[in-house]
């Protein structure tokens, strides 16, 4: 009779039993997609909003301190030539920003070339090296062959000046144009982790009757590790439909649970 009682209210309790296990089921089945959509986000949040790694690398590349500090100036291959017009702070209201001038009338004493230069850090953990400053170039010379000029290079320290794709050449080329502008390019990766390189601004005085009578002025110089890559549209598109799919099955579980 007891046995028979004990199957009876097994019987009574197995669709409640069975609707409870498949419950847990579907539960545990939810809780590993919500896992995967939280996965997936936390790639679309690494891959769309990746942050720069570190910035900053060129000390004062600003010019915010109102001084040359971590800059170091350079007349005729000869140094620092000292409390001359060669090299100034512009201040505008502590706004700074650097002047190199081969201008006599502003008491600059070069007879060949002024350069401003800083030391680098390349070193590259991860990312891609992004070099970036203002410029602005201008004085009273006429603009020909033989007029003041500027350059912007990179320099290896033993004279050897080069692009930012590694070959021998310039940042900027040598131009006699009075004009200004913003410059941005990424370093080839044979730069990378590199010693010894500094970026060089330099002014070269020319031979017209005009001449030494120009100016560079610089600013928001800055060397910034950026991530290696963004994903393409199609990437994109792609990983939002998979998350639909995760959520639309989420949906769907919940609905049939």
């Amino acid at each position: 009779m007891h046995n028979k009682f004990s199957a009876i209210v097994t019987k009574a309790l197995r669709p409640t039993t069975d609707a409870l296990d498949k419950k847990i089921k579907m539960n545990n089945k939810n809780k590993v997609i919500s896992m995967r959509i939280k996965e997936f986000l936390s790639v679309v949040f690494v891959l769309l909003f990746s942050t720069n790694a570190h910035s900053g690398i060129i000390s004062n590349g600003d010019f915010q301190s109102c001084d040359f500090q971590g800059w170091q100036k350079d007349t005729d291959s000869t140094g620092d030539p000292g409390a001359t017009g060669d090299f100034s702070i512009n201040n505008n209201v502590g706004d700074c920003s650097a002047v190199i001038s081969v201008d006599v009338t502003a008491g600059a004493t070069a007879f060949n070339a002024n350069t401003l230069f800083t030391a680098l850090d390349l070193t590259v953990a991860s990312g891609e090296l992004q070099l970036s400053f203002d410029w602005d170039f201008s004085g009273f010379d006429d603009g020909s062959f033989f007029a003041d000029s500027f350059f912007v290079s990179l320099s290896n320290g033993t004279g050897g000046l080069f692009g930012a794709d590694g070959e021998i050449g310039h940042l900027i080329e040598a131009s006699s144009i009075y004009d200004s502008g913003s410059f941005s390019a990424l370093l080839d990766a044979s730069f990378y982790n590199q010693t010894n390189w500094t970026l060089d601004f330099t002014v070269q005085g020319g031979f017209n009757s005009n001449s030494v009578s120009s100016k560079l002025n610089i600013d928001n110089v800055s060397l910034t590790s950026v991530a290696t890559s963004v994903p393409e549209p199609s990437t994109i598109i792609i990983l939002f439909m998979a998350m639909a799919g995760l959520i639309g099955q989420q949906r769907f579980n919940s609905k049939r649970g």
